[in-house]
């Protein structure tokens, strides 16, 4: 994993009714700036750590999504570059995030 230990720690923590609630926050963010789409972490699953549960958006808004770690690291755009870590990302609460990327309040 590329997280610090507190990152992971709390992403760990998450798992379960927090996450399905999206009552916890958004920790990291990942974004693919030629593909258009951004990925927000918000937890792993600490017994599978390949699982992860995030926000996927794009222009179009945003989905909740169980999403594979690897995966998410393997995709690339057109000209074949990975998504990387946005380190400007702060940290947000999952909820407000979803309804802001959906056009909500």
């Amino acid at each position: 994993m590329i997280f610090t230990e507190k990152t992971k720690k709390t992403l760990f923590e998450n798992w379960g009714d927090k996450a399905d609630a999206l009552d916890c926050y958004c920790e990291v963010k990942f974004t693919d700036p030629l593909g258009g789409w951004d990925c927000y972490i918000f937890a792993i699953n600490p017994y599978d750590q390949e699982e992860i549960s995030c926000l996927i958006a794009d222009k179009t808004g945003a989905e909740v999504r169980d999403w594979s770690f690897l995966h998410l690291l393997s995709t690339y755009n057109r000209e074949g570059k990975y998504p990387v870590i946005d380190h400007e990302f702060r940290r947000v609460k999952a909820s407000h995030l979803f309804r802001k990327l959906n056009g909500e309040k």
